[in-house]
């Protein structure tokens, strides 16, 4: 769900792609059986045991629910839905309803009643029939039997068309004696606590001294009597755990040379495309079918390179060569690019020298999954030592101009994709323009 492992969700995207292949001592895959739901031909398809035909969108419900970062505004909580215009393709099936049928298969009991049989019929069933708690489901709107109920009621049967008749969205607005200062506001935290928002109806402090973080630390220092981190991490939990905010150079460029590697390098994902799907369509790919490392004109004359010149952005770990775009937008010591709408070449049905495998690049490739080797490991994690978050923005850089005689084309590159057999054979130059027009009927 969402997880492109052989390509943008991962860091050091090279290595893990001879990760997903990789055999033990008697010749067998290490990961014995991969499962890919994907509605698409993506990276990932190519190392799959298994495919499921997943949908799009347009073919399945979907939920923006109260119980998964809901689309709230500032006056009040807000969820939304999708309702299919199209029926799914061949054997395509939603990715939700084959997770319905596992759950069912397993024996999971979520999914099975008291007699043991099952319990949802699909997806849009379980939507509708779910409750975290008594009145609690994934949708505030229209709940009750007869619909008349909002944030908390029984299941309504008819609530998918309940949505389907208000533009699929349910806004309630709160009191304006709720809508400030709601961490404080008694009212407000009542109400939200009987609607399963929060679980308390306390104050909820914002701490400046964390009595959290420095329990962490006290039983670093040993002065604790529950758990205990191992003695290699003591020193590293005792200094990162403070209870006081403080600042603190990224962890990889306090073990790397950053006068070799003088920049920040961040990737960021476009508005018009949320992972990598959007270059499926033919009017987005007019718009962006290949990203640039934005660069501020400074790196540019510092390192002997011009606006368009393609150049090697590299890090400690490793390097990807791609071009570069001028900007007086971006500070000096940070570089920056889209991601994922390079591709690797022949996938999502791209041709392979699309200009998505050709021009596009990810910057992914550069940025290493552990830390150096250093006193605490040579095994750590490079991430945020208190989170736990992928340390995404914190990869330090050099960029250069790549020679003349070399290819102009991103670096690295895989072998092409092959498509699979019964796939549609594209009209690609036609279809830049004539999107879904040649499709057989």
């Amino acid at each position: 769900f969402m997880a492109n492992m052989a390509w943008n969700s991962s860091m050091n995207t090279s290595e893990v792609r001879n990760m997903l292949t990789d055999k033990d001592e008697n010749g067998e895959y290490k990961i014995p059986f991969l499962v890919v739901c994907d509605a698409y031909q993506s990276e990932m398809v190519g190392f799959a045991d298994l495919v499921l035909p997943d949908t799009t969108y347009l073919e399945r419900h979907d939920v923006m629910s109260m119980l998964d970062r809901p689309i709230s505004e500032f006056d009040g909580p807000v969820d939304s839905v999708r309702i299919p215009i199209l029926p799914p393709k061949g054997e395509c099936k939603p990715f939700q309803d084959v997770l319905i049928e596992l759950g069912y298969r397993l024996k999971l009991p979520i999914f099975i009643d008291e007699e043991g049989s099952r319990k949802y019929k699909d997806y849009p069933d379980f939507v509708l029939n779910f409750e975290a708690a008594p009145g609690i489901g994934f949708l505030a709107g229209w709940r009750g039997k007869d619909g008349k109920k909002f944030m908390r009621g029984e299941p309504n049967q008819r609530q998918w068309q309940m949505y389907e008749q208000n533009n699929n969205v349910y806004h309630y607005e709160l009191p304006k004696s709720y809508q400030y200062m709601r961490n404080w506001n008694k009212g407000y935290l009542h109400w939200a606590r009987h609607h399963g928002l929060i679980r308390y109806a306390e104050p909820i402090m914002i701490h400046v001294y964390s009595e959290v973080l420095q329990k962490f630390r006290l039983a670093a220092e040993g002065k604790w009597d529950g758990k205990q981190p191992p003695d290699h991490l003591r020193e590293r939990v005792a200094t990162y755990f403070d209870p006081l905010p403080f600042y603190y150079e990224p962890l990889e460029s306090q073990l790397v040379d950053t006068n070799l590697y003088p920049l920040k390098a961040l990737t960021q994902r476009p508005m018009a495309m949320y992972h990598s799907w959007d270059s499926q369509n033919a009017w987005l790919r007019q718009i962006h079918t290949y990203n640039h490392l934005f660069v501020n004109p400074k790196v540019g004359v510092a390192n002997g390179f011009k606006d368009g010149d393609w150049v090697w952005i590299e890090s400690h770990h490793k390097r990807v060569r791609c071009q570069c775009k001028f900007s007086e937008a971006v500070e000096p010591g940070t570089v920056w690019t889209w991601n994922a709408i390079g591709k690797a070449a022949g996938a999502w049905g791209l041709a392979p020298d699309a200009n998505e495998s050709q021009q596009g690049f990810l910057l992914n490739h550069i940025i290493s999954e552990e830390l150096p080797p250093h006193e605490y490991g040579d095994h750590i994690s490079n991430s945020d030592p208190v989170t736990g978050q992928a340390a995404w923005f914190d990869v330090a850089v050099r960029v250069y101009k790549a020679s003349d005689d070399e290819p102009k084309q991103t670096s690295p590159q895989f072998e092409p994709v092959k498509p699979y057999p019964g796939m549609v054979k594209k009209r690609r130059k036609w279809q830049a323009y004539f999107a879904g027009l040649f499709e057989k009927k």
